[in-house]
């Protein structure tokens, strides 16, 4: 399969498709790595179920004006009543909230090998942080919460209750959602090698969906403009098999 795609890269990378994906549904303790509490940070919110059938879970969301909220849409899918809209092929939603009085994060983009910083909620409500930087681009079939939409990719580690928390560059700016991780010792590309990472923690990045905020937010005041520069590139095969969402229980 060959897609044609958008990319941010400062040097022409390769970008790589993903095949026969299964799915495993994150408990609290589930990570990939270590991270840090910490209490100076981007804002970031805790989101929990508007149901008492997903009592227990939780989530994160990244707050971007003073009425609207950033987060995964499998997050927003148990806190309904807040939804503005759900992207139509990303796994991201917008969701009301009340922002007001917060140091809003500008939306920005990241570059290949970029430092990121992530940041998400815990289950006891500190918000945790960990370091990586961003490498590559993936498509993702086999999982519908982000199957036709371009997946980046960071090794800054990220747990349960994250989902919906926000990759940040080295300015501050908000550059993507997280959703999830795989599992690089499980991936392999179509010629049979694998990924020289330690780990595979992926974000929705705010280049893609940037045109659909634009248009959701315009009603609640809209975002301030962001310069995309526009590249194609052809998408490569490559295999997981094994992929966490990061919504939680505690």
């Amino acid at each position: 399969m060959s897609l044609v795609r958008l990319v941010l890269w400062k040097k022409l990378g390769m970008a790589f498709g993903i095949l026969n994906l299964s799915i495993w549904m994150a408990g609290c303790t589930v990570s990939n790595g270590d991270h840090r509490v910490v209490t100076t940070h981007p804002p970031i919110d805790m989101v929990k179920p508007s149901s008492l059938l997903a009592r227990g879970k939780f989530g994160t969301s990244v707050p971007i004006t003073p009425t609207l909220s950033l987060t995964a849409a499998h997050v927003a899918d148990f806190s309904r009543d807040k939804v503005i809209a759900v992207h139509p092929r990303c796994d991201v939603a917008l969701i009301e909230a009340d922002n007001r009085g917060l140091a809003l994060p500008p939306l920005g983009l990241v570059y290949q090998g970029d430092a990121i910083e992530v940041y998400g909620k815990s289950s006891a409500g500190n918000v945790l942080n960990a370091s990586g930087h961003y490498y590559m681009d993936l498509m993702i079939s086999g999982f519908k919460e982000v199957e036709n939409c371009p997946s980046s990719i960071t090794d800054a580690p990220v747990r349960g209750g994250m989902s919906g928390g926000g990759a940040f560059n080295s300015n501050g700016e908000l550059v993507g959602i997280l959703v999830g991780f795989a599992h690089p010792e499980k991936t392999t590309l179509d010629n049979g090698e694998r990924l020289d990472l330690a780990r595979m923690t992926i974000f929705v990045s705010i280049n893609y969906i940037h045109a659909w905020l634009e248009t959701k937010a315009a009603r609640y005041g809209g975002l301030s403009p962001l310069a995309l520069p526009v590249e194609q590139d052809i998408a490569h095969n490559e295999h997981v098999t094994e992929m966490t969402l990061l919504d939680s229980q505690p």
